[in-house]
Formats: structure tokens, sequence, C-alpha cells
């Protein structure tokens, strides 16, 4: 039967302090219901709404610490992240911390953050809060936050806890989305539902245990803050703030096409510009042969004309040679001829 919020959590609240009663701890109401179902005949084998489900968190042990202002929908639980943390930064290295809001666990662990923020295209591994104690004849499934699957985010396991399991989980995170993410300690991430099997208790079973109260049968209605989505823009408002995320591949192969683009505009430039040089180039060594060739003609002209003059002044000195040497001949017949007759007298 569906009842108000408030009527619902009462009405856990005084399940609890029946349970309380009994002074048995959560570990040992699991070893006591692991494999016999107080409530066979009474819930039936099904997906269990919120009161059923209230009933056999408290009474078995099932999930430690169980918070039932997070029963709030009339079959799914909703599960905040606390715990180890672990992914890989920027640089590759690996990030270790213990994700908590309780100041009290700086006193046992060596590093403690309250949130963790989930980098574009990465992948995250968070720890839940509780400790989970499945009993034999009940199965668990999980998912994220409508509003975290709105964003990009998906969560990377199963997501199916088999009957028997027992401990904390941890379940990687992926953020396929250029945009980041926090998420903070207690914050709830994801919401659990539970099923029970089809179970037959063994034969032989305990006698009735006094403490056991009788199953809540009531669920709260659904969250009408919840019904006011009504269209895809209404999820992806307050999901991202407005419009769908962008894939962080996408984003990626549009910056490679853009340096490629990039690319190819400066190996044309390049192309032409190497043109332009090639070009130059070979009018400079024109210009410098057309040169080299224009003082060789000078140089040969300058040089033929120092030729023709030297010759014009070998040919001097030979003519003057020549009239030097009649000079001497005509002197030396001179002085050679017999002396005239008027010296003999």
């Amino acid at each position: 039967m569906k009842v108000s919020l408030e009527d619902f959590r009462n009405k856990v609240a005084r399940l609890a302090d029946a349970v309380d009663a009994s002074q048995l701890s959560a570990e040992a109401r699991h070893a006591l219901f692991d494999e016999f179902d107080p409530y066979a005949g009474k819930i039936e084998p099904a997906l269990l709404n919120a009161g059923h489900l209230a009933t056999y968190a408290t009474v078995t042990g099932m999930i430690e610490p169980f918070h039932p202002s997070d029963l709030e929908k009339p079959a799914t639980y909703l599960v905040a992240a606390e715990g180890q943390v672990r992914y890989r930064n920027e640089k590759g290295h690996v990030e270790r911390f213990y994700l908590s809001a309780d100041p009290k666990k700086r006193d046992t662990e060596s590093c403690v953050r309250d949130s963790v923020r989930l980098a574009p295209n990465s992948v995250c591994f968070l720890t839940l809060e509780p400790t989970f104690r499945m009993p034999s004849y009940i199965a668990a499934r999980f998912n994220l936050l409508i509003r975290d699957v709105y964003r990009g985010l998906l969560v990377g396991t199963g997501p199916l806890v088999d009957p028997g399991f027992s401990g904390r989980l941890s379940i990687p995170i992926h953020n396929f989305t250029a945009q980041p993410y926090d998420i903070r300690a207690g914050e709830g991430l994801v919401y659990f539902e539970f099923t029970k099997l089809t179970w037959s208790n063994p034969a032989e079973t305990p006698a009735e245990i006094a403490w056991v109260p009788a199953p809540l049968n009531d669920q709260p209605p659904f969250p009408s803050s919840k019904n006011r989505r009504k269209t895809l823009d209404d999820y992806l408002d307050l999901a991202t703030g407005g419009g769908p995320p962008q894939h962080a591949i996408e984003l990626t192969v549009a910056e490679i096409r853009t340096q490629a683009e990039r690319t190819r505009n400066l190996l044309s430039f390049a192309t032409i510009a190497g043109a332009i040089g090639v070009a130059g180039l070979v009018i400079t060594c024109w210009q410098l042969f057309a040169g080299a060739q224009q003082f060789t003609a000078d140089a040969q002209t300058e040089l033929r004309g120092s030729r023709y003059q030297l010759a014009q002044e070998v040919q001097d000195i030979k003519d003057r040679v020549a009239d030097l040497k009649r000079q001497l001949d005509s002197a030396t017949r001179a002085n050679s001829s017999p002396p005239n007759a008027t010296s003999n007298k």
C-alpha cells in the first residue's frame, strides 16, 4: 500500500526499534538468516518494494549502515560513495586516497578527501559506503542516478550482486565526456534494487524468533519533484545545465582535424614560399653569372688594350735601340779613318 513519505519513515523507525531490541549485530543477524528466510510465505519472490526492502535490510543485516532517509522511492535505495578511490592522473600516476566527509577518518586513513573529480575521458574506481551481506535468497542490481546518466557517465560493472556476496563494492565510473564532474563523499551515487529469488527454507529451521517484526508492506509515493521533468531537455538541463554533453573522443577528433588543416595550410604556404625562394635563387644566380660575364669581358678588353700599349712601347724601345746603334756605328767609323793631309806637313 502507498503511504506518505513521513508515515513510511515512521514505520521504518518502529521496525528498526524492534530489531535493535534483539541486541544482535548486523553480522550476527546475517549469520542467523543467511539461509533461513524469516518471511517465507509472507513476502513473495519478486522485486522488493520499499517496505519489504527495509524489512530485509534491517532484520537480516543485509545493508550496514542502512539509512532510511535514502529510501524515498517505491523500489530503490540510494547509496553514496565512501571509501578507497583509485585513478590515474593526467601524468599517468596512480592517485590513492580515502573518500569521506567524516573528520574521524583522518585518524585512521593516511590521505582523506571529501570529493573526487572525474576528468574528461577517464575512468575512476570508487568504493560504495555500506557493507552488503546478501542472503542466499536475495540478489541486487544497481545503476547510476538518472542525472549522471544524462551527464554521459557510465558505471562499468555487471551490475548484478549475487546472493551470498558479503563485503563492500567498488565500481568503475567512466567519464566519456569533455566535461569534468565532481563526486562528493556522502552524496548519492547509485540506486539499488533488490529481488527475492524463489527459495525453500532448509528442513531444519530455527524455532520462531520472537523479536522478528512483521514485514512492512507499505511503500512511499514516487517523488513529485521528479515528475516535473517532462521532456528530454528537462533531463539535460538538470544534468548538464543545457544540451547534451560533448563526447571527449569527438572533441579530440575535431582537434586532430583542425591541426591537420593547419598543417596542410602550412605545407601549402611552405610550397609557395619554396617556389618563390627557388625563383629568387635562380634570379640571383643569373645576376651573379651575368655580372661575372661582364667582368670577364671588361677584363679581356682592358687586357687587350694593355697588350697593344705594351707592344707599342716595346716597338718604340726597339726603334730607339736601333737608332742608338746606328749612331754608335757612325761614331766608330769616324774614329777609325786616317788623318788628313794637313796634319802631315
